[in-house]
């Protein structure tokens, strides 16, 4: 499931998750030895979508492997193979012929091959977890390097003239909605085509007839239209609008929520009401599945969040799936989306590298257009921790900051800083993040009120200091069921005696308009004998979770809990 409603009625589609062949391929030999068209014996099957690092002697396994399924069509006709997630490189082949290349494992992709003929079709997919210096996420991260087709696949059968592309747009004036949809229409057609199209929504339809599209080409029409007594979606109350587009024989489904967000001084404005933000870091995986996270246990950590008290959520560190996304909407929590640009020990020379720039704008342009829709999505989120007392730092910023604003100029875009007194990209973004980790990487809890001090002088020297600032990460390790009469490192004591002391501080100054605890839940890291990184990660895990990977609760979810659902 790509998403939780059906986002087509005429257009014919079909899952491909399942059992497939898989094979890996160390020496990454398949190539030159035509895999692609002659899938080798002595594999093994493998469930689509999963990570195989979860499958037994392939914990560690990064590098090349290969996927194999097939499917039918009853008659010939236009196929659009849909990709939700691949870590991290994929070349796709249809019949042994290279169908297309992608890169980035968190967005989706597709490829459209027109005609197809009738009958039986081998797919075979050549995945490459390898990353470097110059992929997003580079060669070290703190999450567990994980490997596959970790999200669903699916078929769909197109006809000549297509909806590429769907978008909503909005103004708000009270209780009205000044709409206009904008619907791509593609044309695999030899000849030129005329469709009309016609876009409804709850008190609300639209139509451009006999709208022209040429043979080979694309079309966009845009419709304008206004929808009176809109009900605005809300942290309470999250009111849900759904549209549909038909052209000609074909159609898409989308949902959007009507909401504002403003920054005011130093305060985040949901429907014109100052936000406080209250939530936590949450990566999408799980010990069992890898990031090919279940519905089912998003459907329980959608209810951990609210009984914790949140109302915003952190997509720790990359592009959450669209099933987590549309869950959010529904349940009216708010999310900080941003790609997996995880910059503790990057070097300048990746922060330089013009390749390393070019996958990050184009990430976050898959990302935005994805992910456009989601009223649930309050901020994006250019970087983490990158070195931002560089020039480096600043350059990239401009590119990143640049290209989210030419897409999307109705959300606040956001970074978090690790560099909080030295960091000279402040002035660049709407809201600024905070992440510090005093009581564990350094000193003590009370060193949060120095530090703040010393940037709120640096942010106004930079004429960033009337600026919204979240504290978006600070917390401590605890390791699950050890406890004692004394707050010792690692013990749930001192990691709830860290988070609750933090807590009062952040909570007492007017200056902060919110928190995210790092982190929701323990999570696998790749921890190595082979290099020094992330030794104070006990079982290879980040333990700093209020729950651990199994979604218990430690001391310190009880504790957040009473904090987060008391009075401010």
């Amino acid at each position: 499931m790509a998403r939780t409603f059906q986002q087509h009625h005429q257009r014919q589609t079909c899952s491909l998750d399942g059992v497939w062949d898989f094979i890996t391929d160390p020496d990454k030999r398949g190539e030159a030895e035509g895999w692609a068209s002659r899938f080798p014996s002595g594999g093994r099957k493998i469930v689509v979508p999963s990570c195989w690092n979860n499958e037994i002697g392939l914990y560690d396994y990064i590098g090349a492997a290969w996927y194999r399924t097939t499917f039918n069509l009853a008659e010939t006709g236009n196929i659009r193979l849909v990709f939700e997630g691949v870590l991290h490189h994929a070349d796709v082949y249809i019949d042994g012929m290279h169908a297309g290349y992608h890169f980035g494992g968190f967005t989706g992709f597709d490829f459209v091959l027109p005609q197809l003929a009738a009958g039986t079709h081998e797919l075979v997919v050549r995945v490459d977890s390898t990353v470097d210096w110059q992929t997003l996420p580079t060669d070290v991260a703190d999450w567990h390097s994980y490997g596959g087709i970790m999200r669903p696949v699916q078929l769909q059968v197109l006809p000549d003239v297509y909806i590429d592309q769907f978008r909503i747009d909005y103004r708000l004036e009270g209780d009205a909605a000044d709409v206009t949809l904008q619907v791509k229409l593609n044309s695999l057609s030899s000849e030129s085509s005329s469709v009309d199209v016609r876009v409804a929504a709850e008190g609300l339809a639209l139509a451009a007839e006999g709208v022209s599209v040429p043979a080979g080409g694309s079309s966009t029409v845009a419709l304008k239209g206004r929808l009176e007594g809109v009900l605005r979606w809300d942290v309470d109350s999250p009111e849900l609008y759904t549209f549909t587009a038909v052209a000609g024989r074909d159609d898409y489904i989308d949902r959007t929520g009507f909401r504002t967000i403003e920054v005011h001084g130093r305060d985040v404005l949901l429907n014109g009401r100052k936000l406080y933000m209250q939530g936590v870091n949450r990566h999408e995986e799980h010990p069992d599945w890898g990031f090919a996270f279940p519905p089912k246990l998003m459907l329980k950590d959608i209810d951990i969040l609210k009984d914790l008290g949140c109302n915003i959520v952190r997509g720790s560190h990359y592009p959450q799936s669209q099933f987590w996304i549309d869950l959010l909407d529904e349940h009216g929590l708010l999310l900080w989306s941003e790609i997996p640009m995880w910059g503790c020990f990057m070097s300048l020379e990746t922060l330089a590298s013009p390749l390393f720039i070019e996958r990050g704008v184009h990430m976050l342009k898959e990302m935005i257009t994805r992910d456009y829709h989601h009223p649930s999505i309050i901020f994006w989120g250019a970087h983490n921790e990158i070195d931002t007392r560089s020039q480096e730092a600043v350059e990239l910023t401009k590119a990143f900051v640049g290209t989210i604003r030419e897409l999307d100029a109705t959300r606040p875009v956001t970074y978090a800083t690790m560099h909080p007194v030295e960091d000279i990209v402040l002035s660049y973004f709407d809201v600024i993040g905070i992440n510090k980790y005093y009581g564990w990487y350094e000193g003590n809890v009370s060193g949060f009120k120095g530090m703040l001090e010393k940037f709120f002088e640096q942010a106004e020297q930079q004429g960033a200091g009337g600026k919204p600032v979240i504290m978006s990460e600070f917390g401590a390790a605890g390791i699950f069921g050890d406890a004692g009469w004394e707050p010792r490192l690692f013990s749930e004591d001192y990691q709830a005696d860290v988070v609750t002391q933090a807590l009062r501080i952040f909570r007492d100054d007017p200056r902060i308009c919110g928190t995210l605890i790092w982190h929701f839940a323990d999570i696998r890291v790749d921890v190595r004998s082979d290099r020094g990184y992330f030794r104070d990660r006990a079982r290879s895990f980040n333990n700093k979770g209020l729950l651990n990977e199994y979604r218990k609760p430690k001391l310190a979810y009880r504790l957040v809990r009473e904090i987060y659902r008391g009075e401010r």
